[in-house]
């Protein structure tokens, strides 16, 4: 079982921002990336965090299933829920108005409608000392300092 923690971030939403997604087996990372963004929204980092553990899920982990981990109601409701009606009406919230970041959710859909698809989105609790969470909180803020000191104090390589 692979664990994809992703986590995303905005100052001034909208303001600079990024994401972070950190990948566990067995307590070791096997993989760990982050991209910076000049303008953009907690939201649409959140969003972009979780479509690249898909990416990874569908190329480097193909052969396993995948937990993917994330912090954002928002982002759980939409991969588990609210995207299957919202394709359904045509791309329109429950207020007949076309869905936020709506260039993501289609692209997060044409993820969740592959056959045998190898993911699982779960909600966890942010800021609760959940290593993978607290990495990926520290790439998406771009604290690389806050990363190495939580990969000292666990262990981690």
């Amino acid at each position: 079982m692979i664990y994809i923690y992703t986590d995303g971030s905005s100052k001034g939403n909208p303001g600079p921002g990024g994401f972070g997604v950190v990948v566990l087996k067995d307590n070791t990372i096997k993989y760990s990336y982050y991209k910076q963004n000049e303008n953009t929204t907690n939201n649409k980092e959140e969003l972009k965090a979780i479509l690249h553990a898909f990416y990874l899920s569908q190329t480097m982990f193909k052969e396993e299933d995948c937990i993917v981990c994330t912090d954002s109601s928002y982002c759980c409701n939409i991969c588990n829920d609210w995207i299957f009606s919202w394709a359904k009406n045509n791309w329109k919230n429950s207020k007949k108005k076309t869905v936020e970041n709506l260039d993501l959710i289609q692209q997060l859909y044409n993820y969740l409608t592959i056959d045998f698809f190898n993911c699982q989105v779960i909600r966890i609790p942010g800021h609760q000392n959940i290593v993978g969470n607290e990495l990926a909180d520290a790439l998406a803020t771009g604290n690389k300092v806050k990363f190495q000191k939580i990969m000292d104090k666990n262990n981690l390589s």
